[in-house]
């Protein structure tokens, strides 16, 4: 069960400013424009998390400035790969994605906290941080895992949005989802018939509307209903399709599910 409150919010960002603050090499972070050092994680950092909230839909804008040594012996690049580093596995997060341009991760963990993680790099002394070993998962060339990550994103930006009454976004977002569906269901034919020509069609069924009419999270707006109706959907196929690439994989429609309970139970409080 997740339940989102401002109060947990906060608790839950000033433990993460805690764990940021574990690596050595980590100077400050901002949020707000509001600089945090590991001195001043409870001050500033309740300051920051009141400048940015506004509702339990909100993310966090957050940048963390690290000093690499100036030899160049561990790049930025490098440096960003590893954010597993920074609590992202898929043991704590539901999804994220890599935005390049901004040197920057766009996370949602499974405990409803969102972020925009960037980073800000200064080159000085010889200091090298630490990387342990870090275990790789296996990837479908298939439909790699980048895939699923950004996925699940997506779908809690979607339901943001939706919270938010921005439907023009939160149908885009969600449209985008089904379409993923639509590609999954699209490679596997394409692996079953091993070809991606096809004259003709299967009259396959499509996975996302399986579930359309089942989605219990229902208001008296249609416009709502259907946006969360294709949400509601495309997470249950999307867990069903990614079986046929990850057996093994653990799906993320729980934990989505539990993050929207939390969103109506506040949009009804």
């Amino acid at each position: 069960m997740i339940n989102l409150s401002k109060e947990s919010m906060q608790e839950a960002f000033l433990k993460y400013l805690g764990e940021i603050f574990e690596h050595p090499e980590v100077l400050s972070a901002c949020a707000k424009e509001i600089i945090i050092t590991r001195e001043t994680i409870n001050e500033a950092g309740k300051e920051a998390f009141e400048a940015g909230f506004h509702d339990i839909y909100s993310d966090i804008d957050l940048s963390v400035k690290v000093c690499l040594p100036e030899n160049g012996s561990v790049t930025a690049e490098d440096y960003m790969k590893r954010i597993d580093r920074f609590g992202v596995s898929k043991d704590t997060a539901l999804g994220w994605m890599f935005v390049p341009i901004h040197r920057m991760f766009r996370i949602i963990f499974k405990n409803g906290m969102r972020y925009d993680f960037g980073f800000d790099f200064v080159y000085e002394g010889d200091y090298s941080p630490v990387f342990d070993d870090c275990i790789k998962e296996e990837e479908n060339a298939n439909w790699p895992l980048e895939n699923i990550r950004q996925f699940w994103f997506i779908q809690i930006q979607a339901l943001g949005k939706l919270y938010r009454k921005d439907y023009l976004i939160g149908s885009h977002l969600a449209n985008m989802n089904c379409n993923y569906t639509l590609t999954m269901q699209m490679v596997l034919r394409d692996l079953k018939y091993k070809t991606n020509h096809h004259r003709y069609g299967y009259g396959e069924e499509l996975e996302y509307t399986k579930d359309l009419k089942n989605n219990p999270y229902r208001t008296d707006d249609p416009t709502f209903n259907l946006i969360a109706d294709m949400l509601y959907s495309a997470a249950l196929a999307y867990d069903r399709l990614a079986k046929n690439f990850y057996p093994d994989i653990e799906g993320g429609s729980d934990t989505f599910f539990a993050i929207w309970d939390s969103y109506e139970a506040f949009g009804n409080s």
